[in-house]
C-alpha cells in the first residue's frame, strides 16, 4: 500500500491594523480548514486602535495555535509577514488579509502546490477562472494597470504578481536580498524578483470586496508601488547576472 504523504507545518500570517470587525471570522474560518495540518495563525498588529489585539488575545486563550505580535505604528503590511515568518519554524508560510477579501478555504491548495515542489502558489485573479467580484470599475482599471506594468517592467514570471495571497517555502522569505517593500504592501511582487528563477502556481480566487472596515488603499500606496517597481528593476539591472533578453518573459 503507498504510505500518505506528510502534510507540512504553515503558518499563515495575517497582518492587521484595525481589522476587530473581521479577525475573529478570519481565524475561525482558518482553524477549520486547516484541522489536520500543523499550524500556526499568526497575527501581527501594527498598533490597531480600534481594539483588533484585544480581540486576538481573547481567542489566544481558547486556541493555543494563534500567536499575537503587538508592534507600535504602522510599520507595513510586508514587514509585518516577514515578521511573522522568522518568528515559526513551520516550513509553509502564508500571507493574506485579514478583511475576509481572500477566502481560507483556498488556503490548503495554495499549501498543497507548495509542499508539492512549487516556491510559490499565488491565489491569482487573472489567471483563467480567477474572479473580482464588487469593486467599482475605477478599481478594477487601477489593478489592471498597475498589474501590466509591474508584468512588463520586471517580468516576474505570474500574471498576478501583486496578490496579497501566497504561500510560499519560508527560507524564500529568509534574508531577503532586498527590502524595499517592508512599509508596504507588495511582498510578492519584491519576492518574485529577487528570488527568480522561481517555480511558480498560481491558484485561480474570487477575490470579493471588503464587506466590513476602511480600506487601506489610497493616493500614498500608490506611490509606494511605483518607487517598488523602480527600486526593483534599479536592482536587477545592477545584477552582474541581469539578462536582458526574453528568455524570463512568461507566456500571455
Amino acid at each position: 500500500m503507498r504510505a500518505s504523504r506528510r502534510r507540512p507545518s504553515v503558518a499563515v500570517i495575517v497582518p492587521t491594523w484595525n481589522e476587530r470587525e473581521n479577525i475573529g471570522t478570519l481565524l475561525s474560518r482558518l482553524s477549520e480548514v486547516l484541522a489536520g495540518y500543523s499550524y500556526r495563525l499568526v497575527v501581527v498588529d501594527d498598533g490597531s486602535p480600534d481594539g483588533t489585539a484585544d480581540v486576538v488575545s481573547e481567542l489566544q486563550e481558547e486556541n493555543p495555535r494563534v500567536l499575537l505580535f503587538q508592534r507600535e505604528g504602522k510599520l507595513g503590511l510586508a514587514s509585518a509577514v516577514l515578521t511573522g515568518v522568522e518568528a515559526c519554524d513551520s516550513e509553509i508560510a502564508v500571507m493574506m488579509d485579514a478583511d475576509l477579501s481572500h477566502d481560507p478555504r483556498v488556503v490548503p491548495g495554495l499549501v498543497e502546490m507548495v509542499s508539492r515542489g512549487y516556491d510559490v502558489a499565488i491565489g491569482s485573479r487573472y489567471v483563467p477562472g480567477g474572479v473580482v467580484v464588487n469593486w467599482p470599475w475605477t478599481r478594477r482599471l487601477s489593478s489592471r494597470v498597475a498589474t501590466w506594468f509591474a508584468r512588463a517592467l520586471l517580468r516576474p514570471g505570474a500574471k498576478d504578481p501583486m496578490s496579497g495571497f501566497a504561500a510560499f517555502r519560508r527560507e524564500l522569505l529568509l534574508d531577503l536580498p532586498t527590502h524595499y517593500s517592508a512599509r508596504g504592501f507588495k511582498l510578492l511582487l519584491e519576492v518574485l524578483v529577487t528570488r527568480a528563477p522561481l517555480k511558480v502556481a498560481e491558484v485561480p480566487i474570487t477575490f470579493a470586496r471588503r464587506e466590513r472596515g476602511k480600506s487601506k488603499m489610497g493616493v500614498r500606496e500608490l506611490f509606494g508601488f511605483l518607487a517598488l517597481c523602480l527600486r526593483l528593476l534599479r536592482w536587477k539591472l545592477s545584477r552582474p547576472s541581469a539578462r536582458q533578453d526574453d528568455e524570463s518573459e512568461e507566456e500571455d
